[in-house]
C-alpha cells in the first residue's frame, strides 16, 4: 500500500530508492477494493490497472464499461480504449 493505494507486484524485481509505484508504473499494478465496479459504484480509473469485464470504471467525469479483459494494466486514458476494451456509457 502506498499514499491509500494497494499495489501488486506485477514483475518481479530487487526493490530498489526510486522504484515507487508511481516512479516505475510497469512493476506494479493498481488494485481497487472499495468500488464493486457496478454502474451504481463504478471504479476510479487512474492508469496502471487492468479493466475486468462487466466492470463499470469511471474517468474524467465519464463512465465506461469494460467488454473485453485487459489481462495486464493499461495505461491509456479509458477514451482511448473505446472499441478495443470499453464502451462509454450514460
Amino acid at each position: 500500500q502506498r499514499n491509500g493505494k494497494l499495489f501488486r507486484v506485477v514483475q518481479a524485481h530487487t526493490s530498489q530508492d526510486g522504484w515507487q509505484p508511481e516512479n516505475v508504473p510497469a512493476l506494479f499494478e493498481q488494485i481497487n477494493e472499495v468500488h464493486s465496479g457496478t454502474a451504481d459504484d463504478p471504479i476510479p480509473y487512474e492508469g496502471n490497472m487492468a479493466l475486468v469485464t462487466g466492470r463499470y470504471y469511471y474517468q474524467d467525469g465519464k463512465m465506461y464499461l469494460c467488454n473485453r479483459d485487459t489481462v495486464n494494466p493499461v495505461y491509456h486514458a479509458l477514451i482511448e480504449l473505446v472499441g478495443l476494451y470499453v464502451e462509454q456509457h450514460e
